[in-house]
């Protein structure tokens, strides 16, 4: 199914198409249904060399991206200001690029992101900051989206996510926001030369809070769990999903449009299944519960490009737990049933299979050559789990 926003202009009809592409029934059905859950996978592990240096995995790669031919990875080390940029077609750290945090190129002592692009400068960001750095962490330019912003969302009233540049205009950038009064999750179209915005709003991730839950310390508002919103892009499209909701929206910056399409599954369904308490205090002993009933639900995962293959490949999973409860942490997960959906380049499922490869919660993961390549942390060494459809 496919919703229109109102608001911008109307995509093509026959998009329509794409859904009922899948949506057959009876027999037929049940004979896709089968076939699609029947691929077969390889799995192999590989090494960094760190070249005698110690590498950052304590962050899980948290706050790393890859370049855009998917030769590099680049993870920062945001407690000394260090980028490490690792070949991963020798599989070896390169060199570590050493930020100021203070002056004419600093950078503060806090990023909450950034990404790679084409040119292989580095977009950094957080609250107030807004900036483009060079392989030798020199500043580019100061895009103080803050101040193009500002009147509208002051700086902490919403969070940045993501940044993409669009290809061919080095003056446009669309942001994903979430703006904390109402949990809200929104696309900010942004023209740095004119400095001007429009905001775009995705009013269906409002209905993930369904599935969240507040925390309270002492009665008052401390977090939340159990939520969140995933952002790509590919090419003109940014595309927004979530881990509650079988479904993907799809803005295309060209066409100024946006819908939203369900990915409806043999294995996953449409949505989460537990609905969880609004509110729980952190230091009672339902916080736990809670919890561990949101971890065994399904997590929808992010979508990633397979550029080599022209699909996107999702990996989803559910948790599972012993007895064990861990002080300050929780039920202590002893593995996961893994699952991979495959979409062709308009979202029509072409396969949905589990991955008993696979028996934990993924790590941080990417796709080069049309493998996905999940972080590892073995004996505090970085490696990788490379998983390889087979099949398709």
């Amino acid at each position: 199914m496919i919703r229109q926003n109102s608001s911008l202009k109307q995509v093509i009809p026959v998009a329509l198409l794409a859904f009922s592409i899948w949506a057959c029934s009876g027999k037929e059905s049940q004979e896709q249904a089968g076939k699609y859950s029947e691929l077969k996978f390889a799995l192999d592990t590989v090494m960094i060399d760190p070249r005698e240096e110690i590498l950052h995995i304590q962050d899980n790669l948290w706050v790393s991206d890859i370049s855009k031919d998917s030769k590099y990875l680049f993870n920062y080390n945001r407690k000394d200001a260090v980028m490490e940029k690792i070949d991963l077609d020798k599989l070896i750290l390169v060199e570590k690029i050493k930020f100021e945090k203070e002056g004419p190129d600093g950078l503060g002592n806090f990023i909450s992101k950034f990404t790679v692009d084409a040119e292989e400068h580095f977009t950094v960001w957080s609250y107030g900051l807004s900036k483009v750095f060079d392989q030798n962490a020199k500043l580019v330019k100061d895009m103080k989206i803050e101040k193009i912003l500002e009147g509208t969302f002051s700086t902490y009233d919403a969070q940045p996510l993501d940044f993409f540049k669009i290809p061919g205009d080095s003056n446009r950038l669309i942001g994903f926001y979430i703006k904390w009064d109402d949990k809200s999750y929104l696309i900010v179209d942004i023209d740095l030369k004119e400095e001007n915005f429009s905001i775009i709003g995705l009013p269906e991730l409002k209905r993930i809070q369904d599935f969240s839950t507040d925390l309270l310390y002492d009665g008052q508002w401390a977090g939340a769990m159990g939520t969140g919103a995933f952002s790509l892009a590919n090419g003109e499209k940014i595309l927004v999903s979530n881990n509650s909701f079988n479904e993907v929206y799809i803005y295309d910056s060209a066409e100024d449009s946006l819908y939203l399409k369900e990915l409806e599954g043999p294995l996953l369904g449409i949505k989460k299944s537990y609905i969880p308490p609004k509110q729980v205090e952190v230091s009672s002993s339902q916080h736990w519960e809670v919890d561990k009933k949101q971890r065994e639900d399904i997590y929808f995962g992010r979508i990633l490009w397979d550029a080599k293959n022209q699909r996107y490949l999702r990996l989803s999973f559910k948790e599972k737990f012993g007895e064990e409860i861990i002080e300050n942490r929780g039920y202590l997960a002893i593995g996961a049933e893994v699952f991979l959906s495959v979409f062709d380049k308009d979202f029509n499922l072409l396969a949905e299979s589990a991955v008993p490869q696979l028996n934990k919660k993924p790590g941080r993961h990417f796709v080069k050559n049309g493998q996905i390549w999940i972080f590892e942390n073995i004996d505090d060494e970085m490696a990788f789990l490379r998983l390889q459809i087979l099949d398709r």
